[in-house]
């Protein structure tokens, strides 16, 4: 038992991997069956706050309006989030309709690598 758990974290990251492929497949072909990009985020966004409410629900016994963050912090995060991941995504479709999905799973694995890229160039 005890070589497996050795094993865990590169199976993870297998199946992390496999899984980002498949997501990668199934929007394209939402997509190429004629999907609007922003639709998909939106649903993409809804799905994710769905199953993040249940999440911080179940995890928090009964704690879920309490709250450690002001409105005013609360508020820059939102919409740091929204402006952010909304448009990242929408872009990240638009890419995945005009090309393919090996090209946008490849594109995906290259993020840590710009972001060294630039933080190099600003110091």
């Amino acid at each position: 038992m005890g070589k497996i758990d050795n094993y865990k974290p590169a199976l993870a990251m297998i199946g992390v991997q496999f899984g980002l492929a498949a997501f990668n497949l199934l929007s394209r072909a939402a997509l190429l069956q004629g999907m609007s990009s922003s639709v998909f985020v939106f649903y993409r966004q809804g799905v994710a706050t769905l199953c993040l409410v249940i999440i911080a629900f179940m995890s928090g016994r009964g704690h879920i309006f309490r709250s450690c963050l002001g409105l005013k912090s609360f508020g820059w995060i939102f919409v740091a989030s929204f402006v952010g991941i909304a448009l990242m995504q929408n872009m990240y479709n638009e890419g995945l309709f005009l090309s393919s999905s090996t090209i946008a799973s490849a594109m995906a694995n290259l993020v840590p690598v710009v972001t060294f890229l630039i933080a190099t160039i600003i110091r």
